[in-house]
Formats: structure tokens, sequence, C-alpha cells
């Protein structure tokens, strides 16, 4: 195995004032579904909600520690919505708080950017009420169809979930709340991509992330040369269709950013990671939300403090490795500068002699091949505009 090495550029990352966003778990992993890969019930056994004077900690902290506009929140499961309304309130009162105090000692007032990603199942019209008074955009997990949603995503008593999710959709559509779809794609996505993008336009979906599931020994992961043709079938649909503007695809979105030369704003296809560190809901704090494991394990929140536990050299390291590590293969390909290799996790492709590869190298070759003419197109325009 060769030695890493450490770019110039990525030394900024053991610098103590480095800006993050927190991925807090205020439920643990307990959730009201159970989803065939799920990933997270295999790391985590972690399952009480939140105290809130952990809460309370971690939000106060991690306002005061960022100089900067924006500071962002994520909350995730789990099924975060089984916090129950009352814990949101609480949430929003401490950011609040922790705001006026940051600004009476001399600051500019930062905005609060609040995520939480949910299954939907739970969301009546007092979520509503409160995710847009509150400002939350909301990311609602859904697979497409019914019959391919239904077949890895079911209830805890093995029941549909899909009348639940798409209802919980609809309400968050009519009542005003931005959101956007997590769609994964599984081996029943396979050969459908034009049929699931057009779904979602059916149901007034603008915002729609693609998430591959990578499990390559078990049936509902998707072979990476599957993912690249879904997404270049996604993409011809958007394109003949003339989407663009109008509905968002968050891989084309990236793509074309790291195509200009723009921060992407998705750490796996960044240069670097680990900047979005995760709390468990006992105060357990992991580098990230795929490697909540011993070995990247950095601290408790209970017992630490958080400028302490996210300026360690543990975490500092864990987001220098993914530039560091990167494969012979990666380096001397032209796609390099798009993807980044990818997110640490799916580097599972043994190579000789050397860092492991991304498991959906083949794949990202096919779509970025496939996009490269219409990227460099969206480009030129771009820049005429701004001209």
């Amino acid at each position: 195995m060769k030695g890493k090495t450490l770019r110039l550029e990525d030394a900024g990352r053991f610098n103590n004032c480095r800006p993050f966003s927190l991925m807090l778990k205020p439920v643990g992993s307990r959730c009201n579904l159970d989803c065939s890969y799920c990933y997270y019930l295999k790391q985590s056994s972690v399952s009480e909600i939140m105290e809130l004077s952990l809460l309370k900690k971690a939000i106060d902290q991690t306002i005061q520690l960022n100089n900067t506009p924006e500071v962002s929140f994520c909350w995730h499961g789990g099924e975060p919505l089984l916090a129950g309304i009352d814990f949101f309130e609480e949430v929003v009162g401490y950011q609040k708080i922790a705001v006026n105090e940051k600004t009476a000692s001399g600051f500019e007032r930062p905005l609060i950017i609040n995520t939480i990603q949910t299954n939907g199942t739970l969301i009546n019209r007092e979520w509503c009420d409160f995710l847009r008074e509150n400002g939350f955009l909301v990311g609602i997990s859904i697979d497409g169809p019914q019959d391919i949603h239904d077949y890895y995503r079911v209830s805890r008593w093995g029941n549909s979930s899909y009348d639940k999710v798409i209802r919980g959709l609809e309400l968050l559509r009519d009542n005003g709340v931005e959101f956007n779809v997590l769609c994964t794609v599984n081996s029943k996505s396979r050969g459908r991509g034009r049929e699931i993008y057009n779904f979602f336009k059916s149901i007034g979906v603008k915002f729609i992330q693609f998430l591959p599931v990578v499990d390559p020994d078990e049936e509902w992961g998707t072979d990476a040369e599957d993912y690249g043709n879904f997404l270049k079938d996604v993409f011809r649909e958007w394109w003949e269709s003339e989407d663009a503007g109008n509905v968002y695809v968050q891989m084309f979105d990236l793509a074309l950013a790291n195509y200009i030369g723009v921060p992407c704003g998705l750490c796996q296809f960044n240069p670097v990671c680990g900047d979005v560190p995760v709390v468990e809901s006992n105060g357990d704090m992991f580098c990230c939300d795929h490697f909540v494991n011993q070995f990247n394990y950095i601290g408790n929140l209970n017992s630490a403090g958080l400028s302490e536990i996210v300026y360690s050299e543990r975490l500092s390291s864990f987001g220098a490795d993914k530039n560091a590590t990167l494969p012979a293969a990666c380096l001397s390909c032209k796609f390099k500068t798009l993807c980044n290799g990818g997110c640490p996790e799916h580097r599972v492709l043994k190579q000789s002699q050397d860092f492991y590869l991304n498991y959906l190298c083949k794949g990202y070759k096919i779509f970025f091949e496939f996009a490269l003419p219409y990227l460099k197109q969206m480009a030129a325009q771009i820049c005429s505009e701004q001209r």
C-alpha cells in the first residue's frame, strides 16, 4: 500500500476555525419503517430521544463556533419526526436564543438553515404548519412508483408504506412547505430511469436526489453500470423535455458545478469531506453518517466541548484522507474533477498495491462520458449570460 499524500490546499482542514455543520439524530436509529437496504440499523442501536440539555449544547456551540453567514443543522434518523413537534419547537427556540447571544457579542447575525430527512409517513397538517412557519427544508424519501417503492420500503409489520408517503408528500406540496425527494437507485430501479423521473414530475416534485444503494452482496444493491445508465436515461428525459430551470436533479447540478470549477456543495464529490459530523441521540459523535463505527468515533458531547471534537485530529484526517487516498486510476482519470473519487464509503474495489477504487466508478464514467457535451453547452451558456 502506497503512502498517503496531503495536498497543501487540504492542510486547512487542520485549522481550529473551519466551518462545519451538524447532522443530529434526535431519536437515533429508531424508525417506524423497516427498509431492507437501511445501512443505519446495521451501524447504530441507539434509539432514545435526545435529552434537551444535550440538544441545547449542540445548538449553542455550533452557532458560536461558526463565524459564517449561514449555520446549518441536518435532522436525520432513523425517523426524526418520531421526536415530536414539541422537540422541534425546542430546537427553534434554542437556535433563536443562541443567535441573539452571538449577535449581542458583536458578530453578524447568521441565517439558520434546518433540513430534515423523513420517510413522510408521519406528516400531517400540524407538521406542515410547523415546518413552513419555521423554514425547514424537508427531504422526503420515496423510491418511485408503488411497485418499486414498496419492494424494499415497508412498515415494521411488512405492510406497504407507499400511500402514507404519497399523502405526506402531497400535504407538503399543497401547504407550501419547501421539499425535495430522495430516491434510492436500487436493483428494482434498473432500466426505469425515465419512468421514475416522469413519475416524480407527475406528482409535482421539482427537486430530486438519486442516491445509489451500494451493497454488492445483497439483492437490493445497484450495479455500477446500471446506475450510470439510469442517470443517462434520466438526463435524456430531462434534456429532451426542456426541464432545465424547472426541475432540478442534484447529480446534474453537482456535475455542472464541478465542471465549471465552483464548489458543488456535496461532500462526496468534493476533494475533501468530514465537515458534517454526526451526533447520536446519546451524544456519541462520529466522523460521518456512513462511518458510525469504533474507528471513526470522535467523542461524546456530554463529556467534551464541541470544539474539542470537531477540530480533533481524527476528524481532520478523516476529511483530508478522501483526497490523499485516491488510487492511481483516479489520479489519471479525465473525470477526476467531476467526482473526486466519490464517497469513501463506496471505495471497496481492491487494487493491486494501491488504494481502493469506488464501486460506482464504471457507472460514473458512463454518465460523465455521456453528459460531458451537455455540460460544455450549459457552461458556455452560463458564461455568455455573465458577460
